[in-house]
């Protein structure tokens, strides 16, 4: 072997021996990161948190504000602004601007648009009022200002439009009050031609003539009140007289034919003498029950009725107004009632008088418009400070429209006596003005085929 063979197999034997010694699994060990790369990520990660902030500015800046594109489709808007309106920002993303606005200023706004690019570059339009129908809003008036941002280097190719709105509502309103007052005040300055020096003069004749009306309304109203009051007792008398003489006929047919056994058949089975007498009967209550209504709702608007206090003892008190209940109108109501009274409940200071007639009147009620074997439910219960009673009919609901009339004089629900059982509208009105001067609540609540008065009466 020549030394320069020897010299080849030394070398390929060197290469041998490190490849060999090279590990089956390699490992990847990182280069440090030089100190430019470090400061861009530092970097990057405060431009992140900046960007951030400003987003969360952007969303919660209390104001309302928008970007549209060149047709007034919406591309952004910040979350306050958003619900400011009643909706949410997903609600409000590519819908036309236009829609949130009153269609009389549809067209005005889209002239703002046209007046905002006809005036690039210097393209802002301000100071516009504008009425808005955004109905679960209550901003109804807003003030906007627009502009168009470019898209760079001065360029508007694909432009976008920055909106940003102005609550105004409140300053609208106000405007309205004063030309309202304006528009009332102007006969007065144009018929005495008031100048600074008749101002006294013209301002005391209309206190004159303030007083002088509030005089005659007063008179009417106690003129009107007495003859009321004159007709009703007029009309209670012989009602009187006739419901004494119903009840004589009552006991004279019973001594001769066995009425009142007839009575307590049912209608269907009864003589017709019975079913007359019935009617008689419950039309001359009824007659009765309406002028004592109509006298106790003078009396109260009046603050003149008294009121007897007592203490009762409400489970006791309670089960004997509704047995005193059911038995009067046994013959003419077949529903099933149920009484539920929380144990220990503490003496009650009441007009029991009054309370009794609340609670007739809403299970009159209860019963009037109930279909035959529904479930009548009287409840009284402890709540805080409170004696809470309440009174539940199962089968009807009332509209929810008619929650807030039920209670007014006279007032009737329209198409809901299925069973033609007739009213005055009084009943609820008087009820709520009872538990008015005894210092209580009373609502109502409909829904699920059910309908409940809550009457809260404090302890106290």
């Amino acid at each position: 072997m020549s030394r320069n063979q020897q010299s080849i197999w030394y070398h390929n034997r060197q290469q041998q021996d490190i490849l060999s010694t090279i590990p089956k699994r390699l490992e990847l060990v990182p280069e440090r990161a030089t100190d430019s790369e470090l400061c861009t990520i530092e970097t990057l990660r405060n431009t992140q948190e900046e960007l951030q902030w400003y987003r969360r500015l952007y969303e919660n800046i209390p104001s309302i504000y928008f970007s549209l594109d060149a047709t007034g489709i919406i591309l952004s808007v910040n979350n306050f602004g958003a619900n400011c309106l009643g909706y949410t920002s997903e609600q409000l993303l590519n819908k036309p601007i236009f829609n949130l606005f009153d269609q009389s200023d549809q067209q005005k706004l889209s002239d703002a648009f046209i007046n905002l690019f006809n005036a690039l570059p210097n393209s802002e339009v301000a100071n516009w009022e504008f009425r808005l129908n955004c109905p679960a809003s209550k901003i109804v008036w807003v003030r906007i200002v627009m502009r168009i941002l470019p898209t760079g280097e001065g360029h508007y190719k694909n432009p976008v439009i920055l909106m940003v709105c102005e609550d105004i509502t409140a300053h609208k309103q106000t405007q309205d009050a004063l030309k309202e007052s304006k528009q009332s005040f102007d006969p007065i300055t144009k018929a005495a031609d008031i100048t600074e020096h008749k101002f006294p003069d013209a301002l005391k004749q209309i206190q004159e003539v303030a007083r002088s009306q509030l005089k005659e309304i007063n008179s009417l109203n106690r003129l009107k009140d007495e003859f009321l009051s004159t007709v009703s007792h007029e009309l209670r008398t012989p009602l009187t007289n006739m419901k004494m003489a119903i009840q004589m006929l009552g006991i004279a047919l019973d001594q001769e034919q066995n009425f009142l056994s007839q009575m307590a058949k049912p209608q269907a089975e009864r003589s017709k003498a019975s079913r007359y007498f019935e009617i008689l009967d419950n039309e001359c209550e009824r007659e009765i029950n309406l002028i004592n209504n109509f006298l106790d709702l003078q009396r109260l608007d009046a603050g003149a009725k008294p009121w007897v206090l007592e203490t009762i003892q409400v489970q006791e008190w309670l089960w004997r107004v509704l047995e005193m209940f059911k038995a009067r109108k046994r013959n003419s109501h077949q529903q099933n009632f149920h009484l539920q009274v929380a144990p220990n409940l503490p003496l009650l200071a009441c007009d029991p008088f009054s309370l009794e007639r609340i609670l007739i009147e809403l299970l009159t009620n209860a019963c009037k418009f109930s279909p035959p074997n529904a479930e009548i439910t009287v409840i009284a219960q402890l709540k805080s400070q409170n004696i809470q009673f309440q009174v539940i009919n199962s089968g009807v609901e009332i509209p929810a429209v008619e929650l807030l009339r039920i209670f007014g004089k006279f007032y009737r629900i329209p198409s809901n006596d299925p069973w033609k059982q007739g009213g005055t509208g009084l009943g609820l009105a008087l009820v709520q003005k009872l538990i008015k001067h005894m210092g209580g609540t009373i609502k109502v609540e409909s829904g699920s085929n059910r309908t409940c008065f809550i009457i809260q009466l404090a302890m106290n």
